[in-house]
């Protein structure tokens, strides 16, 4: 039963981790459009800061390096207060739009879980249950 723990640990981190990556693209794409039609600047700015923050969250998750778990958790906050920014402006429509976003919160709250449980990698847990005298089979 462990293992099947691990193994889906691995999953859902592989899945978040190319998440992260298509929602780094989208971000530089609506980028690029805000800027190809004179958008606000503000916007493009946050646009910019979500795309290097799930850009970097990927590269470390795909990487496998030490701060992996605090980038993924910024990215994952990133989902569960995207509207934030624009809270600034017309506080209302936030709102609503906030509680129309839900499945994205929903996604935040369950990367959130998912990055901050300890994890060694499911090959590890697989080599250790290998090794002769290990009777957990």
């Amino acid at each position: 039963m462990k293992r099947f723990g691990v193994l889906l640990q691995a999953i859902c981190r592989t899945v978040y981790c190319w998440m992260l990556f298509l929602w780094s693209l989208g971000s530089v794409y609506g980028v690029s459009i805000n800027i190809r039609n004179k958008g606000a600047i503000a916007t493009s700015i946050t646009l910019t800061i979500y795309s290097v923050i799930f850009g970097i969250a990927w590269w470390m998750i795909i990487r496998g390096k030490p701060t992996l778990k605090r980038w993924a958790i910024a990215a994952n906050l990133i989902f569960i207060f995207f509207y934030f920014p624009a809270v600034f402006w017309n506080w209302r429509s936030v709102l609503i739009d906030e509680f129309n976003s839900w499945p994205v919160i929903i996604i935040g709250i369950f990367g959130i879980i998912i990055f901050s449980i300890p994890y060694h990698g499911w090959r590890v847990a697989q080599i250790s249950n290998l090794r002769p005298g290990n009777d957990e089979h």
